[in-house]
């Protein structure tokens, strides 16, 4: 590990008409001490040979020969790096020259810190905020804080937050190797939330730079609406729920979980959030069965995931109750996560 260094790990899938865009904003970093490393996940666009041509004197890049989702790949990346601090980008996202700055200079505030998160902004609609950090829903459901807001000065302080989205975050290699680093398993989506938790359980804190400003495309690679993003999302939250969540809170999710499920049939017949515009592309029959595929994987993977579970709950630093006042400080109710109504 190189002090002060920061490695920042672009992950690429099939991302040949983003790529350029994200990885010439970060050559362009004003921080001077850093590597980028480059991740392929099998990509057959060609955007694997556009980053060997024109990018290869200038990062380090990792080949793997099929998919392997965000997670591992993300690990792979992390294993092959040297950084003190990691920086993790979406390829699909581009950065001002002093994101790398600013993050360090907020996660440096503390050495209680362990993750730094960005402001986030839709790309082509640079006044329109996908994310400043996380929120979370009592059944274990992420979403961005901030999301489809009109920015208006309301997120403009350097304040903590409940962890960064893992499209554009800093972590120290500490942290992320004390938590037992990105869940392989969750492959996609949610996983940014899990080692976010599970570094807040071991007693670090994070904190959000409103000066790191970030564009981001929307799910360039599975789409804003999908069936393998809906399947994902559904089963990582379950997943994050049996892994962070106190015994308290967990027991009593269930209830949280019909709520808000109430508002999903609600949203479906009142053509409002998410499962309305899944429903414009497919049928409820689709969407049905996806939840329970959601929860028959859950109950496959439940071994492993009562094992994490032990693990991180008997090393965690921090209470139910305080774990509650998250909830309260960095939560949303049943219908905000249902309707994905934050704004």
């Amino acid at each position: 590990m190189k002090k002060g260094l920061i490695s920042t790990v672009v992950l690429n899938w099939n991302n040949k008409n983003v790529i350029e865009a994200c990885l010439d904003s970060l050559i362009s970093q004003t921080y001077p001490h850093h590597e980028i490393l480059v991740v392929d996940n099998g990509s057959q666009d060609g955007s694997l040979e556009l980053i060997k041509l024109k990018y290869s004197s200038k990062l380090q890049i990792v080949e793997n020969s099929r998919n392997l989702g965000f997670a591992e790949g993300v690990n792979i990346g992390i294993k092959h790096s040297q950084g003190e601090f990691i920086a993790l980008l979406n390829s699909d996202a581009v950065v001002r020259d002093n994101w790398l700055e600013e993050l360090l200079k907020g996660i440096s505030r503390s050495e209680s810190i362990g993750m730094a998160a960005s402001k986030i902004y839709f790309a082509g609609k640079e006044n329109i905020l996908d994310n400043t950090g996380a929120v979370i829903s009592r059944d274990g459901l992420g979403m961005g804080r901030g999301r489809l807001e009109k920015d208006v000065g309301q997120y403009d302080s350097c304040e903590e937050v409940l962890c960064p989205s893992g499209c554009a975050a800093l972590y120290r290699r500490q942290m992320l190797e004390e938590a037992g680093g990105f869940d392989q398993h969750f492959f996609a989506y949610g996983e940014d939330l899990d080692i976010g938790l599970r570094g807040r359980l071991l007693g670090w804190r994070s904190v959000y730079v409103p000066a790191a400003v970030v564009y981001h495309k929307l799910s360039s690679s599975t789409g804003l609406v999908s069936p393998l993003k809906a399947y994902y999302v559904e089963r990582n939250r379950l997943w994050v729920l049996l892994k962070c969540f106190p015994l308290p809170h967990l027991l009593v999710s269930p209830y949280y979980t019909f709520r808000r499920y109430f508002y999903i049939l609600y949203g479906m017949l009142s053509g409002k959030g998410p499962a309305s515009s899944y429903l414009k592309r497919s049928s409820a029959l689709s969407l049905l069965f996806i939840l329970i595929k959601a929860y028959f994987s859950t109950l496959y993977f439940l071994p492993y995931l009562i094992g994490q579970r032990i693990k991180l709950q008997r090393k965690r630093k921090v209470t139910s109750k305080e774990f509650g006042e998250w909830l309260k400080i960095y939560g949303i109710n049943e219908k905000q996560a249902a309707l994905n109504e934050l704004a």
